[in-house]
């Protein structure tokens, strides 16, 4: 599956954390369908994740954030579920650590592209980049 099938561009709102590219300097988000990420799928009266294999942070500590350093539920949410989050902190904590380390990659990863490349490149190639590195991190992870 091609990035630029679930990915959508947006005119970047803070210049140091905007991608710099040839088409101008964007922000990149999840395309939506029906209010939802794209990735979501109705089954019955529930909604299924068909992102498995490489689920970001964010999407399995969902429907939870952490405000404050204190564990909340989202208000905006698909879940049907108001949960009891003193059950799920220790759990949803390491989720959490894990998608503040995956947003610092992100950030590294754009500052690095900026440095670099500023505007001389288009977007198909940031995203070859960004996978490139990706996978890269990935095989060091295994080893």
């Amino acid at each position: 599956m091609e990035p630029e099938s679930f990915l959508e561009l947006y005119g970047a709102k803070d210049f140091d954390l905007g991608i710099n590219v040839k088409e101008g300097l964007v922000d990149l988000a999840l395309k939506q369908r029906n209010n939802a990420c794209t990735f979501l799928v109705e089954s019955g009266e529930f909604f299924r994740c068909t992102v498995n294999d490489f689920k970001p942070g964010v999407c399995k500590s969902y429907p939870f954030q952490v405000k404050d350093g204190k564990l909340i539920q989202m208000d905006h949410k698909l879940c049907p579920v108001d949960w009891d989050t003193t059950e799920f902190e220790k759990m949803m904590m390491t989720h959490l650590k894990k998608d503040e380390d995956e947003w610092k990659f992100y950030h590294d990863l754009v500052l690095e592209w900026n440095k670099k490349y500023w505007l001389k490149k288009p977007l198909s190639e940031f995203l070859r980049f960004m996978l490139d590195k990706v996978a890269l991190s990935l095989k060091y992870e295994l080893k």
